[in-house]
């Protein structure tokens, strides 16, 4: 049991106001601590001049020295500090120095991109702050988290297994960063990239470029074919008219899809890419 769970136990709730500065201050004992070891938080010139120029932060230029490797770590924290003011705010900031450091480095101590992202997580977690890391080509973005196991199936697993679908790999990256900075206003495009990367999934899955709407056909045979018994086969047919339907009619041609249905969109578009991606991956096994 962590701390906040046993406050919880103790009848002492924690609200997100509470939960924010419990997280700040533990990322910002860690950092401090970190800062404290100059291998460890080694920043070079250029990820500096990187984080700096890629938030809008003044650079120091009298930091440009090799030996200022130190000074350079407690500089971008204090740009962290600076803006803390609110969790998106630290985030924003936070995952654009991230992102700055290296991937590798030369002397083992040396805190490289991932133990930056793994601490984040790993506070965030301690926080119960429902919030992940998703990495694409080596970049970390936030992503709200929902229940663990649909996440893992039907966001993290796709995205990996979307390798053989570029195209429709980078629709679906699009559709989770801005699903990640979603507001009412976008609701309904963040939708549509939904039903975007999907029908891109389809057109390199079939080998197809019809429309989402109309491999309905397709989805229905494939499926049967690959062992899906006809009564789901022909569910599956079904589902996938009404999502279709529902798409076209409130998110590619109106403004009228709400946050409150995204989180459902989200889930079913990842299912319904999950299924194919491991009906596809039996048929290869059965073959060798």
């Amino acid at each position: 049991m962590d701390f906040l769970d046993y406050r919880e136990k103790l009848g002492i709730g924690y609200c997100d106001k509470d939960k924010f500065k419990y997280f700040l201050v533990k990322i910002f004992n860690i950092l401090n601590n970190i800062s404290n070891y100059p291998y460890s938080g080694c920043v070079s010139w250029e990820e500096y001049f990187y984080f700096c120029n890629l938030t809008g932060s003044q650079c120091d230029y009298h930091l440009s020295a090799d030996y200022h490797n130190y000074e350079r770590f407690n500089q971008c924290l204090t740009i962290l500090d600076r803006h803390s003011n609110s969790l998106e705010e630290f985030l924003a900031y936070y995952i654009a120095f991230t992102n700055s450091i290296e991937t590798e480095k030369t002397l083992p101590k040396n805190w490289v991109r991932e133990n930056f992202a793994n601490l984040l997580v790993d506070i965030l977690a301690e926080a119960h702050i429902q919030i992940d890391l998703i990495v694409n080509d080596d970049e970390y973005f936030a992503f709200p988290k929902g229940a663990k196991e649909l996440d893992d199936a039907l966001v993290s697993q796709p995205l990996e297994w979307l390798s053989e679908y570029p195209q429709a790999r980078s629709e679906w990256i699009n559709a989770l960063k801005d699903y990640s900075d979603l507001t009412d206003e976008k609701a309904s495009e963040v939708a549509d990239k939904f039903r975007k990367a999907l029908e891109r999934f389809f057109q390199e899955f079939f080998n197809s470029t019809k429309a989402l709407e109309n491999l309905k056909s397709e989805y229905g045979t494939y499926t049967k074919t690959n062992g899906v018994p006809s009564e789901i086969s022909k569910n599956l047919e079904t589902l996938l008219q009404s999502y279709t339907n529902f798409m076209n009619n409130y998110a590619k041609h109106h403004n009228g899809t709400g946050k409150n249905v995204l989180e459902y969109l989200l889930y079913q578009t990842g299912n319904i890419m999950r299924l194919l991606i491991t009906l596809k991956q039996n048929e290869k096994g059965e073959k060798e």
